[in-house]
């Protein structure tokens, strides 16, 4: 599953960085167009006025979903660009470097077919190196001064590291902003949004060994809606889950800053108390029963009452960290045997 996530949130991230390659590529060529009309270059003027439109049909297709058709127009249209410009003004211009832009394109690509990316790698360094065998010496269409020339290498080279630079950069912050949604994905409870069981194990194992080094007290309460079940038979599922968020956002608002709370199963809530003796958990839980108590959720037209059984436990000289959440367990079974909706703590 984490590994679909991943890859669902890589390719999301590559198909933004194409909308990105796609408008700078059109923004430079608009500026390339006007630069070429103005040095007399008229035949690279209307080359760059295609390329911005070939750009903006790439755009489009990529906000229609048709992926692949604007993958090979984009790159169609860098390899023809290059190609037609150094023969437009000649090899000296620097034209040719923009095809190095296409090199992280294709690394970073995704695609199903195991042997796309070396194919189309390897065409690219046979196409640069027949231009520059080819177009090196051909004269070209439109003549311009040695001293122009120059300058259009140099500033070429320095478009090119730009680009490669810019677009480093938003890929980068993509994927950085994909794993940042997987880790959440992966520690969460989705419904709920509180941390989810293996998350919460993870900290308390943490907070265990805090404990054994700091001798600090360590407590657990293990919460459990009250006739949950009646409460989706009654109203429904879609009721249900309406209840569980209601809960979590209260269980959330009148617990501690420090404390972690976590959706431990179904209708079950774990929250780990760091620094809290069983005496400050229980005066905790007893308010978040309270506060739940109070709870009035509105779902199609009626209200549904919520009440929760809560049991309290703390953590014993170097057990681990599964006795104490047992004793809380059955500290809840006792709480629901004697009536629910209270606070029922557990023997040390």
């Amino acid at each position: 599953m984490k590994d679909k996530l991943n890859s669902r949130n890589t390719s999301t991230a590559f198909w933004g960085l194409m909308y990105k390659v796609a408008a700078v590529a059109g923004a430079t060529h608009v500026m390339f167009m006007v630069l070429f009309y103005e040095l007399g270059a008229y035949t690279l003027a209307k080359i760059n006025l295609g390329s911005v439109l070939l750009f903006a049909i790439s755009y489009v297709c990529l906000k229609k979903r048709l992926n692949l058709l604007a993958v090979a127009l984009i790159l169609l249209e860098i390899l023809a660009h290059a190609m037609l410009a150094v023969r437009a003004i000649g090899w000296d211009s620097g034209f040719h470097y923009y095809l190095l832009v296409v090199v992280p394109v294709l690394v970073i690509s995704k695609t199903r077919i195991p042997a796309f990316k070396p194919i189309m790698l390897l065409a690219l360094l046979l196409i640069y190196l027949g231009m520059d065998k080819v177009m090196r010496d051909l004269p070209p269409y439109d003549v311009l001064t040695a001293q122009t020339l120059s300058g259009l290498r140099y500033f070429n080279i320095t478009v090119t590291v730009l680009l490669l630079t810019y677009l480093s950069g938003i890929y980068l912050r993509l994927v950085t902003k994909a794993e940042k949604e997987l880790r959440i994905l992966a520690t969460t409870d989705p419904l709920t949004q509180l941390l989810n069981r293996r998350s919460l194990m993870e900290i308390a194992e943490y907070e265990v060994v805090q404990r054994k080094r700091h001798q600090a007290p360590l407590a657990f309460i293990l919460a459990d809606i009250d006739h949950f079940k009646s409460i989706n038979d009654q109203y429904g599922h879609a009721a249900g889950d309406v209840v569980l968020k209601a809960v979590s956002q209260t269980l959330r608002q009148a617990s501690r800053e420090q404390d972690s709370i976590a959706r431990w199963g179904g209708e079950e809530f774990l929250i780990l108390m760091p620094d809290a003796a069983k005496d400050i958990a229980i005066k905790v839980a007893e308010r978040l029963r309270q506060q739940v108590e109070t709870l009035a959720v509105p779902f199609n037209g009626t209200v549904i009452k919520v009440s929760m059984t809560f049991g309290v436990s703390t953590h014993q000289n170097d057990e681990v960290v599964d006795a104490p959440i047992n004793r809380a367990d059955t500290a809840l079974y006792q709480g629901k045997v004697a009536g629910r909706n209270q606070v029922v703590a557990s023997a040390a």
